[in-house]
């Protein structure tokens, strides 16, 4: 009888112990497949212009909402900084994801956005520089390239345009149409960088302007929460208490014996304290490093010049994507 309940006893135990490690491993599972390790992205700027899904094996990724064959780095124009090619875009979510993450396409969402890391970046693109031609396409993730912009590709990531182009405004105007490359071997080889400014002066008949971008660090900026139900008011009274305080009349204690004093004088330290140059410890709110990059006013000007009509003819805010 004995065996039979102490068997009884180990069968509801490992019942109950199985069901919890099994829960526990898959709650663990569903939280690795998001991006952890980034920052969250979830502003305004993001949410009211696309939505966030869940895409294997990135994780949550952001969708903007647009319209039909718009790709990423083609509504907005290249200016140079002094030491690199910044992109400025007429978009208002540019400032993040031209900027930060990466890229990829897929027949099912489009062109989506992976959040990545925390560095500023000029613009998240791949170069391909060759001959009187300058092309680029938005960087991919784990440093996958994409094909040349010649080969037959389904997804036509890139935007190329000739070298005279290159600095101009609303640089979509000027993208060639179709991009070909003869197997001639005397050409020009391709280079796989951002192009030379000393090249693109060359091809460009007015002087190209150094534009110094300021940054500024994006608060992670919670709203209050709102409370609707006001404090509920008493009119209950004080309590009254009747009884005072009593109040006791003990002397001071009185020491008849004062300090000893001495005529010892204090040691005196010529050697002076070492001094550090070590800078203060700057101390980031909320491990966020983000930045925004403030267009000077004459960059500025451009962007308000195209914005109107990209948000009229190319993004769609608002806009949930409809279930499959």
């Amino acid at each position: 009888m004995k065996i039979k309940i102490l068997a009884l006893l180990l069968f509801v135990l490992v019942i109950w112990f199985i069901p919890g490690c099994y829960v526990g491993s898959l709650s663990q599972d569903n939280g690795a497949a998001y991006n952890s390790d980034y920052p969250e992205y979830n502003v305004d700027d993001l949410n009211q212009y696309g939505q966030w899904e869940d895409v294997s094996p990135y994780g949550s990724v952001w969708s903007p909402s647009v319209v039909n064959n718009w790709q990423p780095f083609e509504n907005g124009h290249w200016t140079y900084d002094g030491n690199d090619w910044v992109w400025v875009s007429y978009e208002p979510f540019g400032w993040i994801v031209y900027h930060y993450g990466s890229w990829d396409y897929s027949t099912d969402y489009g062109w989506f956005w992976i959040p990545g890391s925390e560095e500023w970046t000029p613009a998240s693109v791949q170069w391909i520089d060759y001959g009187d031609y300058v092309g680029w396409a938005p960087r991919r993730s784990n440093n996958r390239s994409w094909s040349e912009p010649w080969n037959d590709n389904n997804v036509h990531p890139w935007t190329v345009v000739k070298m005279g182009d290159f600095n101009r405004e609303n640089i979509n105007s000027y993208r060639v149409p179709t991009v070909t490359r003869d197997n001639n071997v005397n050409q020009t080889p391709i280079q796989r960088r951002q192009p030379d400014i000393k090249v693109v002066q060359r091809y460009v008949k007015d002087p190209i302007g150094i534009v110094k971008f300021e940054k500024e660090p994006v608060l992670n900026q919670t709203p209050p929460v709102r409370n609707d139900n006001p404090p509920v008011r008493t009119n209950t009274p004080p309590v009254r208490n009747d009884n005072p305080t009593v109040r006791t009349e003990t002397p001071p204690v009185r020491n008849d014996n004062p300090p000893v004093r001495t005529n010892t004088p204090p040691v005196r330290n010529d050697n002076p304290t070492a001094r550090t140059n070590t800078p203060p410890v700057t101390k980031t709110q909320g491990n966020r490093h983000i930045v925004r990059m403030q267009v000077p006013p004459t960059e500025k000007q451009k962007v308000d010049r195209y914005s109107p009509k990209v948000q009229k003819d190319v993004l769609v805010k608002k806009n949930p994507r409809t279930e499959k």
